[in-house]
């Protein structure tokens, strides 16, 4: 039976144990940290486009020069914007990574001359923008209220799985940074929680790791669990046939491991929980901070099928 480890992580560079509560949940312990892990995958899969119309490439690598000093991810908004997390966001100024990738060779430089903006205050999103625009696709951005319990698809640059740990395995351990790769992987909303660590404190989207027989989303070996440096990265969602940022992953409950669930009644066992800025709640904070007109274009509405609510059981 595997075992839900009771940490959570930020999902970018590592740093110092934090404090994290989920409201109307329980209090977890937590380090920082983030990237992705498949549950029956190894870390050659899913580093091409699915081709489902997800918007892969408008997923980005925040760096150093050619790709040194890794801080996490981040999404293009149009116009030389980009959107990450503010730890992400933060954590590439104090280490001097000012570029971003969207294939791994091409690099824009971050704008110096534009200082970072937190969207809302307390919460864990910032915009920042390049020096060029990138040859690649905008997102939309998602501004209804509610989100689909269905399949969504997260993009992100991070560590893979240890490459040692079969694939088969409940509990992943992860890999080093020479595992860093763009991947895409499925995960299932489940609920809204209001979560909070450090000076953060705002409402994000709640997934679980489940496995390919069980739930949450019974997704296939593709599911995944986030790890180091998928902070900052893309959970999208096909809503009435268009592709919507629904949300940005932040924080994972793991302890430098990946445990995968398959009851979610129960919670017995569970996998462990991913948490996700709910770009619906801050969507008109965001736009709000991109001037050009192109923008009109992303809005997206309407309301969809409210987020169920589960116990939050410890184990």
């Amino acid at each position: 039976m595997p075992v839900m480890h009771n940490v959570v992580e930020k999902l970018c560079v590592k740093c110092p144990l934090l404090r994290l509560v989920v409201v109307a949940g329980a209090w977890l312990s937590a380090p920082s940290a983030g990237a992705m892990v498949l549950f029956g995958l190894d870390n050659s899969a899913n580093q091409t486009d699915p081709g489902t119309g997800v918007p892969f490439d408008a997923v980005g690598f925040v760096c150093g020069a050619n790709g040194t000093t890794p801080q996490g991810s981040a999404i293009n908004l149009g116009g030389g914007y980009m959107l990450t997390a503010k730890h992400v966001s933060d954590s590439a100024i104090n280490n001097n990574a000012p570029y971003v990738t969207f294939d791994g060779t091409t690099f824009y430089q971050r704008d110096l001359t534009y200082i970072p903006t937190q969207v809302a205050p307390n919460v864990d999103l910032a915009v920042f923008r390049l020096t060029a625009v990138p040859t690649v696709g905008a997102v939309h951005i998602y501004t209804g209220a509610t989100e689909q319990i269905a399949a969504a698809t997260q993009v992100g640059w991070g560590i893979g799985r240890n490459p040692t740990v079969p694939i088969d395995s409940a509990v992943v351990t992860w890999g080093t940074d020479s595992t860093i790769a763009k991947r895409w992987g499925l995960n299932k909303p489940l609920t809204v929680r209001t979560i909070s660590y450090d000076s953060y404190s705002y409402q994000a989207i709640e997934t679980i790791a489940g496995n390919a027989t069980g739930s949450p989303a019974g997704l296939g070996d593709s599911e995944a669990s986030t790890t180091l440096y998928d902070s900052g990265s893309g959970l999208f969602q096909k809503i009435s046939g268009t592709w919507y940022l629904i949300g940005v992953p932040t924080v994972a409950q793991t302890n430098g491991s990946s445990t995968f669930g398959n009851d979610t009644v129960t919670n017995t066992p569970a996998g462990d929980y991913n948490y996700a800025v709910r770009i619906g709640t801050y969507s008109s904070n965001i736009l709000a901070l991109i001037p050009e007109p192109s923008v009109a274009g992303l809005l997206a509405g309407g309301v969809v099928m409210l987020l169920g609510r589960r116990r939050n059981t410890r184990h």
